[in-house]
């Protein structure tokens, strides 16, 4: 049921949200069980920007369990490093 949970937040994401844009990043995980681990996911926003905008508060917060440490746009291809 987890997966199919995980399922169907990103297609009310993309479908309904208009969070079609898609992007791949690198974090690492302060604390928890996964301490120390490099973790690759993908995750859904509105657009390059909101996603960079994200990623630079999540890093910024000092309550966030995770820092992101790179970000790449799929469709030209830019990096950006935080």
């Amino acid at each position: 049921m987890y997966d199919n949970a995980i399922e169907m937040v990103e297609t009310l994401k993309k479908d309904y949200l208009g969070m079609g844009f898609e992007v791949e990043f690198d974090k690492h995980v302060l604390s928890g069980i996964a301490e120390g681990l490099k973790i690759t996911e993908k995750m859904r926003f509105v657009n390059w920007e909101d996603a960079c905008d994200w990623a630079g508060r999540a890093t910024l917060n000092v309550d966030c369990p995770f820092v992101i440490l790179e970000m790449r746009n799929p469709v030209t291809g830019e990096v950006e490093n935080f």
